[in-house]
């Protein structure tokens, strides 16, 4: 009987959308049919554009498809619109409309795009190292405004202006589309940045510092050009072109005579190019595909008399997949190389740099010319995500919430070959790797908290704290 009243209520539902509606897989359709997408219909979109939504949806009016193709293709549309961080939720429904005709119900749920965000924030690397001295003199402040979605057309603006140990000031802009096709992007970054303190040197994978508390011993002026292609819906490339302007203190050189090069100011081009390929169902906090980032930069082009000349390359690869619901497992390798003869200090990349990390290591800096990098998570499911509507918050972009919790058994290991500063990094040209246990917890607005207690090769057990996915 219960299954009677229930089936009775889901086709009301269907006969409330159209009359002669019927759900994919539903009797009406022969195994191996074909369907033709009658029509396309969105709903929740405020403030983006329906052409933004359209060009993620990997169907488009008049094609005709198969069931299962139809099927999956919504679900990696799905998986399109959530990685443009535009919503907090998507749904896309395929309601038949005839023997052989389908439309499809997109309904999204916007977030909130204009972020004024107070500044404060620590100069050292990551929060690990600055809270082992809490330093409130190391504090910088100021405001920063983020305009995510500009126009409704997926377009972002980005304002800083930061006072404090150091001062900055940037403006940031970018247009994902500016042809017919969709293909095409285009967005620049300038700034300036003034610093009383910089590290000048590596000695036992810990940075050294000098500062001048009346004078700024770093100044840089910068511009970037950027220009995007994104042919499909998981491949984007990104061209840049970039002026650089440095003016270091002379102490600096004295301290480290490989600093910079022989010049205090001096400016340089630069040209990079970035290739990232992603089948990531959730690209904050992913559980199924993975992802591909290629990176190639070249400091100096040889048009500026600063005898610049600097390459750098890195490569990374994540894969995520399901063992059996709860479990999970994601592991990443990462790789980059520094072919170059001379390696000025400021310029010097290696693990501790952000992005790249070791968990056990997040308080050393290792330097090299080489590196390999491996992670790992073996992840359970403490709490599956749960949808959450806060009763006294009415506007769906903060009152419509998710929410999971996951544990993680960590291991990471890594190698970093340097041949120049060696013999003061005694963590360079060695096998180190870290292991322990993880908790993250995983809501909207691509917001990750985790805490870590780990143990590495050194038998160093520390806890660290961590805002962003581990992999």
């Amino acid at each position: 009987m219960l299954r009677l009243k229930l089936y009775f209520i889901f086709t009301l539902i269907l006969a409330a959308i159209d009359t002669n509606a019927q759900t994919i897989g539903s009797q009406a359709q022969q195994p191996g049919q074909k369907l033709v997408v009658s029509n396309i219909f969105i709903k929740g979109n405020k403030i983006t554009k329906n052409y933004i939504i359209l060009r993620e949806i990997e169907v488009k009016k008049g094609d005709t498809v198969s069931e299962q193709k139809l099927i999956h293709r919504l679900k990696e549309s799905r998986y399109n619109l959530l990685n443009r961080k535009l919503f907090n939720f998507v749904d896309l429904k395929p309601v038949v409309v005839d023997s052989n005709k389908v439309n499809i119900y997109v309904s999204v749920v916007e977030r909130w795009y204009i972020w004024p965000i107070p500044i404060i924030k620590y100069t050292d690397l990551n929060f690990n190292v600055w809270w082992q001295k809490k330093e409130i003199s190391r504090i910088d402040y100021g405001i920063s405004v983020r305009v995510n979605n500009f126009r409704g057309r997926m377009e972002n603006l980005f304002i800083l202006l930061q006072n404090g140990y150091n001062k900055s000031l940037q403006l940031a802009w970018d247009d994902p589309y500016i042809n017919k096709k969709e293909t095409w992007g285009i967005g620049f970054n300038a700034g300036a940045v003034i610093n009383h303190e910089v590290d000048y040197k590596n000695v036992n994978n810990r940075l050294l510092y000098f500062g001048e508390p009346f004078k700024f011993v770093k100044k840089n002026m910068y511009l970037t050009l950027m220009a995007t292609y994104r042919p499909g819906y998981k491949q984007l490339h990104s061209f840049y072109i970039s002026y650089n302007y440095f003016n270091f203190s002379d102490t600096l050189f004295a301290l480290n005579p490989s600093f910079a090069y022989k010049y205090s100011v001096f400016s340089y081009l630069s040209l990079r190019y970035n290739f990232r390929l992603d089948y990531r169902d959730y690209a904050p906090y992913p559980l199924d595909g993975y992802y591909l980032e290629v990176d190639l930069n070249q400091n100096g082009l040889g048009l500026l008399k600063s005898g610049v000349n600097y390459f750098y390359a890195y490569a990374i690869y994540d894969r995520y997949f399901t063992i059996r619901k709860p479990w999970y497992f994601a592991y990443n390798v990462t790789l980059s190389a520094e072919p170059n003869r001379y390696r000025p200090y400021f310029l010097e990349k290696g693990l501790g740099y952000p992005p790249t990390t070791l968990r056990g290591y997040q308080l050393y800096v290792v330097n090299g010319q080489w590196m390999v990098l491996f992670h790992s998570n073996l992840k359970y499911e403490l709490i599956p995500k749960k949808i959450v509507q806060v009763p006294f918050i009415h506007s769906e972009k903060f009152g419509k919430l998710f929410y999971s919790v996951y544990a993680n058994l960590i291991f990471d290991a890594g190698y970093v070959a340097d041949h120049i500063s060696y013999t003061e990094s005694p963590l360079s040209n060695k096998f180190i790797y870290g292991t322990g246990l993880g908790l993250d917890f995983v809501t909207y607005y691509d917001m990750v908290f985790g805490i870590e207690y780990t143990i590495n090769r050194q038998n160093q057990k520390n806890f660290f704290i961590s805002l962003v996915a581990p992999i």
